[in-house]
């Protein structure tokens, strides 16, 4: 297993194996903490433990698919700013039990089989195993999940998988999906993490109210001139605002009644307009740094981590995805609930 400042670029697993007790237990929260350190990871006193894990890169995710024995895991809030790790993850209990509670909210999330829920990293929290469970955890980068649904957070420990036929069409997606059959699917691993994500957001319902006439009008003019601005380096809320005669408290407004905002619409054009130079003939002279400028962005190295967070590839796989024999790019893996 990858020391924690590595990230393992193809599929992998372990387990306990025939250890037995603390032998087993010690196995298990290295191989875990290895992976994603700062976990606090506790099991009950006297009693026998088993695990086994597989693992696998799912575009701008990375599944795991768990067998464990009863065992909590916990990671308080205070510590996530020296880990600087800032995503979310979609615990599935495939059959057993397992319940979880955050820092931030006061109530106690038990899943029984079939049953998934969101939880937010940055929120810290609690995860108890209480019985041998079979379990999927997906990690979601932050922006990733947030180019695709403007509030995440208000959809983590969330009891709605059971709440319409959208929740239950992602268990059973969740149910079937393993790190042994990827790449056996039809579907690039990418598309299948960008379908998952659309469920995720059409069982929670999230959609703002709809835009009056006047502010519907008002917001196609505003995004208008913003795709004629993007390449504007300099561009702001304050500057943009008053380019366009309003107050930036007036502009702001109108984005949180579409249900997004200023920077996350601006940051989207820009990043779709770098997509489209880098698959256009006519700039594949340009280097990557050039692309970057010319969609707006101030430093190439903030513009790639940004692309590979949007569209699941570095800019220089995107553009050339087969030949050079550039190698895909996998976030690190994260398993949040492990």
């Amino acid at each position: 297993m990858a020391p924690p400042f590595l990230a393992p670029k193809q599929s992998s697993s372990f387990t306990t194996g025939d250890l037995r007790f603390d032998e087993a237990k010690s196995f298990w929260r290295r191989k875990i903490q290895s992976l994603r350190p700062g976990l606090h990871i506790e099991f009950p006193i006297q009693t026998d433990f088993t695990a086994s894990a597989s693992f696998t890169p799912l575009g701008p995710a990375y599944l795991f698919s768990i067998n464990v024995g009863i065992h909590s895991i916990s990671r308080q809030k205070r510590f996530l700013g020296h880990e600087h790790i800032d995503d979310f993850f979609l615990l599935y209990v495939a059959k057993g039990a397992a319940s979880i509670s955050s820092e931030r909210a006061s109530t106690n999330i038990t899943l029984n089989s079939g049953q998934w829920i969101l939880v937010e990293t940055a929120a810290g929290y609690l995860l108890r195993y209480d019985s041998i469970t079979q379990a999927k955890i997906l990690t979601l980068p932050r922006a990733w999940l947030t180019a695709r649904t403007p509030f995440p957070e208000e959809l983590a420990l969330k009891p709605i998988c059971d709440s319409n036929g959208w929740g239950r069409a992602l268990s059973c997606v969740l149910a079937e999906l393993s790190p042994e059959a990827v790449p056996h699917l039809p579907l690039a691993p990418g598309d299948i993490a960008d379908q998952i994500a659309a469920l995720l957001v059409l069982a929670a319902g999230q959609a703002p109210p709809p835009l009056r006439t006047g502010q519907k009008a008002t917001m196609d003019r505003l995004r208008q001139a913003m795709r004629e601005r993007l390449h504007d380096q300099t561009l702001t809320p304050t500057t943009f605002a008053d380019q366009q005669g309003i107050s930036k408290r007036t502009l702001h407004a109108l984005f949180a009644a579409a249900g997004t905002s200023f920077s996350k619409e601006l940051m989207a054009m820009r990043l779709e307009f770098a997509r489209s130079l880098l698959g256009n003939p006519n700039f594949r002279n340009k280097s990557i740094a050039e692309i970057s400028n010319l969609s707006g962005f101030t430093n190439p190295g903030h513009f790639g981590k940004r692309f590979v967070d949007a569209f699941g590839r570095p800019p220089s796989v995107y553009r050339h995805p087969h030949g050079g024999r550039a190698r895909p790019h996998h976030p690190r893996p994260y398993p949040c609930g492990v």
